[in-house]
């Protein structure tokens, strides 16, 4: 590429848009396929049970232990990547994801399992502060946001490879070599598909324009910033941001119980073929995909920047969605299509507002990092909790066979504690959504 004094005007605005547009498709495929990483877990956990190679507790603990690995790694990973090659930094936490997949597909022992999964959580903190850092350094800060929504459409589109992928996988090796190798193929599919992720960032992911020859995206000089040790003290002992936070745990415990355990509970609850199941829960990733996209612009054009109305409306409508897939008796693949959208439509806003951007909006530019941190890590520590609580109510059948524990009224309907837990962590995070709505403004004028 040129050097910077080689090229002006309207050359450097194309030279800027090409580079911009192949940075912006690198980080969708890249924490998409870092996504295949952290869910082949969730695809492979029925016949995991099943076969006897773990028990339903032992996995719960290990899906605890690699999402609290998340929470600590994300906050300690987004000081990091602010002062590192971002195309590096990814790369490295991919190939250590991808390593974990591999080394869990040999089935090793339940302690090492949980100790391997851990170390993924780690690596896949890595992805997220590497793709924000990436896109503070290539746009500016008007336009920003535009690109943040299409980014954030990766989580989603993850999910969706994750869950056609490794089920595609697991069908065939358990067709070829026998059940026993059909979950442990879910995981080495999944590494395969991180060293597709380590070459797509080694030849696309850019760390900034100086890199490429390009000069540095201009800083808004204008924008009166207070000190950065006041800010984050704002954001430390500010009610909202931490009603905000806790609301965000609990929302993550509803949305990571259907990703962990909503193909196990179809499976399990209604008796779909694993592949049924992954296509039902699938439903949810493109729908919340579109939805996370254009949650930031509705709320600026049509709420006036306030996200907490729309936040509320789509808790309520997470509890509907979750009430119609967990409590309605028997099998209705269109009720659980349907509620599965209605559950991509409330993730995609709630992933956006009470993950991070209704905590950052309260408190001074300068501090964003430090209330991201804080609303990551009640996100990921419930989430975290959530695993480890579910599979304490999942048990294992004389048979063998998976079982939900539950009480089965006189009426002959059998209410699983399963429900009871999800849907009630997704009434109390509305609750919390509510109480941070409430609290008054801070001095910097941020609306929740």
């Amino acid at each position: 590429m040129k050097r910077v004094g080689d090229i002006s005007g309207a050359a450097l605005e194309r030279a800027y848009a090409r580079r911009r547009i192949r940075q912006v498709a690198a980080m969708l495929v890249v924490y998409a396929l870092f996504y295949i990483c952290r869910l082949a877990f969730s695809a492979s956990k029925k016949d995991m049970i099943e076969q006897g190679a773990y028990t339903a507790k032992e996995i719960g603990v290990v899906g605890s232990a690699m999402l609290i690995a998340y929470a600590i790694g994300k906050f300690v990973n987004g000081f990091i990547a602010d002062r590192v090659n971002v195309r590096r930094y990814i790369m490295f936490g991919l190939f250590v994801s991808a390593l974990a997949n591999f080394i869990v597909g040999l089935h090793v022992p339940a302690l090492m399992l949980a100790a391997v999964w851990f170390v993924n959580g780690l690596a896949q903190s890595t992805g997220a502060p590497c793709c924000v850092v990436a896109l503070s350094r290539w746009w500016p800060k008007e336009r920003r946001g535009t690109y943040y929504g299409i980014w954030s459409c990766s989580n989603n589109l993850g999910e969706v490879l994750a869950y056609i992928l490794t089920a595609g996988v697991m069908v065939w090796a358990g067709a070829h070599y026998g059940a026993d190798y059909a979950w442990r193929s879910c995981f080495w599919g999944a590494a395969a598909m991180g060293a597709v992720g380590i070459a797509a960032a080694w030849f696309f992911f850019g760390n900034a324009p100086e890199d490429e020859g390009l000069p540095p995206v201009p800083v808004d000089a204008a924008e009166v910033k207070v000190d950065t040790a006041g800010g984050q003290k704002i954001a430390l002992t500010a009610p909202a941001v931490w009603l905000i936070a806790i609301a965000g745990g609990l929302f993550a415990a509803s949305r990571y119980a259907v990703i962990d355990w909503g193909i196990f509970f179809l499976q399990v609850k209604k008796g779909y073929a694993g592949t049924d199941a992954a296509m039902i829960v699938t439903v949810n990733s493109i729908v919340g995909a579109v939805s996370s996209g254009l949650s930031g612009i509705v709320s600026d054009r049509f709420f006036k920047g306030s996200r907490q109305e729309l936040a509320v409306s789509a808790g309520l409508v997470n509890v509907t969605a979750l009430v119609l897939f967990m409590l309605v008796p028997g099998r209705h693949p269109w009720l659980d299509v349907l509620a599965m959208v209605l559950f991509g439509l409330a993730v995609g806003i709630l992933l956006t507002f009470l993950g991070g951007l209704m905590a950052v909006d309260r408190v001074p530019k300068c501090a964003a990092g430090a209330a991201l941190g804080i609303a990551g890590i009640g996100s990921y520590l419930g989430a975290g909790l959530q695993s480890a609580f579910s599979g304490c109510l999942v048990a294992r059948g004389a048979d063998g066979a998976a079982t939900l524990m539950g009480h089965t009224f006189a009426s002959g309907y059998t209410l699983d504690w399963l429900a009871v837990f999800w849907i009630g962590v997704a009434a109390l995070s509305v609750a919390f959504t509510i109480a941070a709505g409430r609290c008054g403004r801070n001095r910097c004028g941020g609306k929740g």
